[in-house]
C-alpha cells in the first residue's frame, strides 16, 4: 500500500499521563506519520472523533473520569457504521483484562512498557485493515449505485418495450380499416357527382390520412417504422400547433407569446410527429395554468445556434412548476402526476422518443411557483438524396393487360384493391389465404402476386417459398403488403427476398405507384 496514505493516516492518542502521549507522538513522528492529535483527558475523545475523524485511536485502559473499556463502549455505535481500529495500550497482563478489552470492541492490545518495533507494527497493521476496509466500503457503495442505476435502465426498457407493444398493438388494429378508408375514399372520387361530394370526399381522406400518420408515429416511437422527414419550418409548425388549441387557451385565459427568429432554417423532420411533441406540450402546460393565477402566460421561443447547426425551441408557462423531487421522472413511460383517469404517462415519454428519434434532446427547468420550461434541440440536417423513380402521376400509369392474384384474410382490404385494380384495366382474382392462392396459381397464370404477409393458414413468407420451390419465376413477380407487427426474422427475410413491399395503411395511388413498377421490373 502507498506509504503516502500511511503517513496522512490520522491517529489519535489518548492517555492520562503526558510523557506516554509524548512517546507515542515521537515514535509516530520518527516514521514519518504526519496527522496526529492526543488528549490526557477522556471525556473528550468523543467530540476529538467527530471533529477529527480518525483512522486510528491509540487507547489507555487505566484512566480517571473514564476508563478505555467504558470509553469502547461509547464508541460502539460510531465505530459499527466504519470500521475503526482501536489499540488498546494496558500495563494490565491479566487474561481476564485483555478479555475484557477484546469484549468491549478493541481491535488489538500492546502492554505496557512496550517494544517500539511491535508496536508500530500493529498500528500499520490495523491502518492497512482500516484502508482496505474503506476501499472495499467504497467499491461496495459503487456496485450498489450501479445496481441501483442498471436496475432503473432495465426497469425503464421494460416500460419502454411495454409501451412499444402497445403502440403497434394499436397501430395493428388500425393499419387495415385505415387502408380500406383511404381506398373507399380514392374511389369515391374519381365517380363524385358534384363539386360538394368531391369536397367531403377530399376532407374524409385528410382526416385519414392524421390518422395514418399519428399510427406512424406510434410505430415510430415503438421503432417499428422509419421517420416520414421533410423540409419542416417550426415556426409555422408552432403556429398550427396554437391555433389547434387556440380555443382552449382562450376560454382559460392563457396569453399566448410568440418570439420566433425570422429567419430560422428549415429542419429535415416528420413534421407530423412534431406537431404531436409541441400539441402535448401546450396541452400539459394548459392543465398546469388552471389552477394557477394570473397572469396565465405560454411562451414559445425558436433560435439557431450557428456554430452547433442546431434550432432551439423554449416551452414556458407561468403555471405551479414541477417539482424537483419528480424533474427527472416526467418523461418516463406510464409516470404521470395526474388524478387518475386524466393522465396515461406517455405523453412526454413520446415526445422524448420522438426528438430522440431526430437526433435531438429535449429536457425541462423547473421551481415550485416559477412554471416550467421545456428546452428542445434539433440538427439541421441535410436532407439524403433521392433515389428511385420520382412519384409523379405518370408513375401510376396502369400497364395494359396484365392478370393480379389479391391474396389476403382481411375481405375489406382485398376488394378494395381488387376494385382499384380492376378500375385500371387489369384483371384481378382474390385469395383468402396462401393455400387458396397456390391453388389458384396452379390452375392460371398471373403476372403479378400481391400478398399480405401475416395470414392465417399459409402467410405471404411461406407462400413466397413455397412458389420459389415450385416455380422460381414466380417468386419475382411478388409484392408484400405489410403491417406494422412484424417480427425482426420475418422482416429481415421480407429484406432478403428484394419484393417490393407496400405498407399499410396504403392509398390507392401508392398502391398504383408500386403495381406499376413491380410489373415493369419482371416485363
Amino acid at each position: 500500500m502507498d506509504s503516502e496514505i500511511f503517513r496522512s493516516a490520522k491517529i489519535l492518542i489518548v492517555d492520562d499521563e503526558q510523557a506516554m502521549v509524548r512517546l507515542l507522538e515521537l515514535l509516530l513522528e520518527h516514521v514519518g506519520y504526519e496527522n496526529l492529535r492526543s488528549t490526557t483527558d477522556p471525556r473528550e475523545v468523543l467530540e476529538c472523533c467527530a471533529e477529527f475523524q480518525p483512522d486510528l485511536i491509540l487507547l489507555d485502559l487505566r484512566m480517571p473520569y473514564l476508563d478505555g473499556l467504558e470509553l469502547l463502549k461509547q464508541l460502539e455505535g460510531r465505530r459499527a457504521d466504519l470500521y475503526l481500529p482501536v489499540l488498546v495500550l494496558t500495563a494490565d497482563v491479566s487474561r481476564e483484562s485483555k478479555r475484557a478489552a477484546l469484549e468491549a470492541g478493541a481491535s488489538d492490545l500492546v502492554t505496557k512498557p512496550f517494544e517500539q518495533t511491535e508496536l508500530l507494527l500493529r498500528v500499520r497493521n490495523l491502518l492497512e485493515m482500516r484502508f482496505l476496509h474503506r476501499d472495499l466500503r467504497r467499491q461496495n457503495e459503487a456496485l450498489e449505485a450501479q445496481i441501483q442505476e442498471r436496475t432503473h435502465q432495465l426497469l425503464e426498457a421494460e416500460k419502454l418495450a411495454t409501451m412499444g407493444n402497445l403502440l403497434a398493438g394499436v397501430a395493428h388494429e388500425l393499419n387495415s380499416p385505415l387502408s380500406v378508408i383511404l381506398g373507399q375514399v380514392g374511389l369515391f372520387a374519381t365517380t363524385a357527382a358534384d363539386d360538394s361530394a368531391r369536397a367531403r370526399a377530399r376532407e374524409i381522406g385528410e382526416a385519414a390520412e392524421r390518422c395514418a400518420h399519428i399510427v406512424r408515429s406510434f410505430l415510430t416511437i415503438a421503432r417499428r417504422h422509419p421517420p416520414e422527414r421533410g423540409h419542416v419550418s417550426l415556426n409555422l409548425l408552432l403556429r398550427d400547433a396554437v391555433e389547434l388549441l387556440a380555443f382552449e387557451l382562450r376560454i382559460d385565459n392563457i396569453e399566448v407569446q410568440l418570439d420566433l427568429e425570422s429567419d430560422l432554417p428549415l429542419v429535415w423532420a416528420d413534421g407530423h410527429q412534431l406537431k404531436q411533441v409541441a400539441v402535448n406540450l401546450i396541452a400539459n402546460a394548459r392543465q398546469a395554468m388552471r389552477e394557477a393565477s394570473a397572469p396565465r402566460r405560454l411562451s414559445f421561443l425558436t433560435r439557431y445556434e450557428v456554430q452547433s447547426r442546431r434550432v432551439r425551441i423554449e416551452v414556458a408557462d407561468t403555471g405551479p412548476g414541477i417539482p424537483p423531487e419528480i424533474q427527472a421522472r416526467i418523461f418516463e413511460p406510464f409516470f404521470t402526476t395526474k388524478p387518475e383517469g386524466e393522465g396515461t404517462g406517455l405523453g412526454l415519454a413520446l415526445a422524448r422518443g420522438i426528438i430522440e428519434g431526430h437526433g435531438g434532446a429535449i429536457s425541462v427547468e423547473s421551481r415550485p411557483g416559477g412554471g416550467a420550461r421545456f428546452l428542445i434541440e434539433l440538427p439541421v440536417e441535410t436532407p439524403p438524396l433521392a433515389h428511385g423513380e420520382p412519384e409523379t402521376f405518370e408513375a401510376a400509369l396502369p400497364v395494359p393487360g396484365k392478370t393480379i392474384l389479391v391474396v389476403d384474410d382481411e375481405p375489406a382490404v382485398a376488394a378494395l384493391l381488387a376494385e382499384g385494380l380492376s378500375r385500371d384495366g387489369y384483371k384481378v382474382d382474390t385469395a383468402a389465404n396462401g393455400a387458396i392462392a397456390l391453388r389458384k396459381l396452379a390452375a392460371q397464370n398471373y403476372d403479378l402476386i400481391i400478398s399480405d404477409s401475416g395470414m392465417p393458414v399459409l402467410s405471404g413468407p411461406e407462400l413466397y417459398l413455397e412458389l420459389e420451390r415450385r416455380e422460381p419465376h414466380l417468386a419475382q413477380r411478388f409484392v408484400f403488403v405489410t403491417g406494422d407487427v412484424l417480427s425482426s426474422s420475418t422482416r429481415a427475410f421480407l429484406e432478403q427476398t428484394g419484393a417490393p413491399q407496400l405498407e399499410k395503411p396504403f392509398t390507392l395511388e401508392s398502391v398504383k405507384r408500386v403495381v406499376r413498377r413491380a410489373l415493369l421490373a419482371t416485363a
